[in-house]
């Protein structure tokens, strides 16, 4: 019960911390885990912080390796591209034309 009045107080505030210290405020006042929250409130306020910042933090970082991988596999494709065409003989103009890549790009990604 705490952890969903955290959750519904955090997305209706729009803020983590002061969603946890408001459903901390409110479990006590409606007899939900109040002992444990009166002796301990300093504390879970800490830990749920700390636990959802980390969670933001994985959830960023997993973004950043997907769009590094994206990036990487899109690079690789244009190295492939580049170099089926260089094989069958187009020039760097026609392969700006079909790529979009710049002459500069496309003489990049001959090696």
């Amino acid at each position: 019960m705490f952890i969903a009045k955290a959750h519904a107080f955090w997305e209706e505030l729009g803020n983590l911390e002061e969603g946890i210290k408001t459903a901390i405020k409110y479990c006590r006042k409606h007899d939900i885990l109040s002992e444990f929250l009166e002796k301990h409130s300093k504390e879970v306020l800490g830990m749920l912080y700390a636990e959802w910042n980390m969670e933001d933090a994985l959830a960023y970082a997993r973004k950043e390796s997907w769009e590094d991988g994206w990036e990487e596999c899109s690079k690789e494709k244009d190295r492939t591209t580049v170099r089926n065409l260089q094989a069958e003989g187009s020039t760097p103009e026609f392969i700006q034309k079909i790529t979009g890549l710049s002459l500069e790009e496309i003489n990049k990604l001959k090696s």
